[in-house]
Order: structure tokens, then sequence, then C-alpha cells
């Protein structure tokens, strides 16, 4: 059915706005095509109230999809980064460790060595950049002797001390419960952190 003309005048919350003009298209009582509503959204205090809840509505959804998208990214870089951090978190291990013997052998190191990890990455992600977790170890005693857990637990309390030690025990006890769920801004920290201690050895 076509729509009948009327006169721009403001009903409801728009009343005392209007021209006069008749007018099909209306909200509020207010022509579109006059500018009236327009007028009415923009300089009246309801009207602008309902022009911000119009913008916030239209807002939401697209912050929402820039947010999920962010997140997918960030879930996608986050191994890409942790390995990155790693590297860099090994190679300030290696530089510290470098005048020190192997951490589960006792014996020298040598100019190539790892950095080893009492506790190991894969099964205690929350340990995988704690300084005291890990330490300078030879390639044969890391990788072909899986770490050498046991001579590393006895060597690594002259190393670090025994409330320290107890400490690390603790937290591989909670890590191992409640696995650590890396955030990608917390680990590029973390990377920031050891590309700086790497510039004041």
């Amino acid at each position: 059915m076509k729509a009948k003309k009327k006169k721009c005048k403001g009903t409801g919350n728009a009343k005392g706005y209007g021209c006069g003009k008749e007018t099909y298209h209306r909200v509020y009582g207010l022509g579109k095509m006059c500018g009236c509503y327009s007028d009415w959204l923009l300089n009246s205090p309801l009207g602008r109230i309902k022009l911000e809840k119009a913008k916030i509505k239209a807002t939401k959804p697209r912050l929402e999809l820039e947010k999920a998208i962010k997140d997918d990214k960030d879930r996608k870089r986050l191994p890409v980064v942790l390995a990155q951090t790693q590297i860099v978190f090994n190679k300030y291990i290696r530089l510290r460790d470098k005048n020190k013997p192997c951490i589960s052998s006792g014996f020298p190191l040598g100019n190539y060595f790892d950095a080893g990890h009492l506790f190991s990455v894969k099964q205690y992600s929350g340990l995988r950049f704690n300084e005291n977790n890990v330490h300078g170890q030879s390639i044969q005693q890391n990788r072909h002797e899986y770490g050498n857990f046991e001579d590393y637990l006895i060597l690594v309390e002259g190393r670090i001390g025994k409330d320290a030690l107890n400490e690390l025990k603790q937290l591989a006890k909670e890590d191992k419960r409640n696995p650590k769920q890396w955030d990608i801004n917390e680990v590029l920290e973390i990377k920031n952190k050891y590309q700086l201690k790497l510039k004041e050895l």
C-alpha cells in the first residue's frame, strides 16, 4: 500500500520539532527528506541519546569481529613468538654459564653446549623461561641422555641453593596441575627483557 503524505510534526520524544511540510517518510512524525529528523537527532538531548545508542549498536559487532580476528592472529603467531623467545633466552643462559661446568655431569662445557631445562618445556611450559630451571648442559647430556634429570637435580642445588630449588619444585607441581597458557604480549615482553640482558653481558 502506498504511503500517505502527512505533515512533518514531531510525536513522542520528538514532540515540539517539525517544519509542517508534507512528507512521505517520517520517524517520530518528523520528515526524513526535509531534514527535521536529522535535526532532532543532532540537536535535541533525546535525539543525541538515540543517535549514540545507534552508534554503539552499529560499532559493537565490528569491534567484536576485529577482536576475534586479532585473537585468531595472536593464536597463530604464538608458537612462532615462543620459539623466537626461546632462542633469545637460551642464548642468554649459554652466555651466563659459559665458564661453568655442565649442570648434570660436572665436566667442563667447552665451546658448544645447550641450555638444558631441569623440568622440560614440553611437560612444564610455565618454567621454560625460569632462569633457575635452565642451565648450561652438554649436548650429550641434554639431547642423548634426555637431560640426565637425576644428576641434574643433585648438582643444581649447589648452583641455585636449597630454597630456590624447593621453590622450583613447587612451581613445577603447580604447572603440572594447571599448565601455563602463554599470552603473546607476555612472551614478547620476556623476549625484550632477554634481548636487553644479552646486551648487558
